[in-house]
This record gives C-alpha cells, sequence and structure tokens, in this order.
C-alpha cells in the first residue's frame, strides 16, 4: 500500500477504512461498497488480501449526494 503526501491521483491517501465500516460510513451494505469500488466512484487498495476504502473518497461520494 502506497501513499503520498500530494494530491497525486494515482496514490491512496490515509485514513483508510474496511469495506465494512466504509458500509456504515454511507448506511449501505458491503455489496453497494464494493460496487463502488469496482465502478471507480470511490477509491481503496488491497493490501495482503484485504480491501482499505479511502476515507477521503466516501466523504467526497457522500457529499455529492450520488447515493440516495
Amino acid at each position: 500500500m502506497q501513499t503520498k503526501s500530494s494530491d497525486d491521483a494515482e496514490y491512496i491517501h490515509h485514513p483508510l477504512l474496511t469495506v465494512s465500516d466504509a458500509a456504515r460510513f454511507l448506511g449501505v451494505g458491503k455489496q453497494i461498497v464494493y460496487q463502488l469500488i469496482e465502478s471507480d466512484q470511490i477509491r481503496a487498495v488491497k493490501d495482503k488480501g484485504k480491501i482499505w476504502v479511502e476515507y477521503k473518497s466516501l466523504e467526497a461520494f457522500r457529499a455529492s449526494g450520488r447515493l440516495t
């Protein structure tokens, strides 16, 4: 898992949440989170078999109002 302090789009930034925590944050099920990751609507990285979701992208997605 790589992070970088710049806003370079190829890096995932801390803090990171599990898929379960991301689902709880958005108020949806885990399957919806997986679909959002697959469709590049939120950013995530897989590290040692576990998926970590970028909190910053969750905040931006929730603020956009696309999930209603």
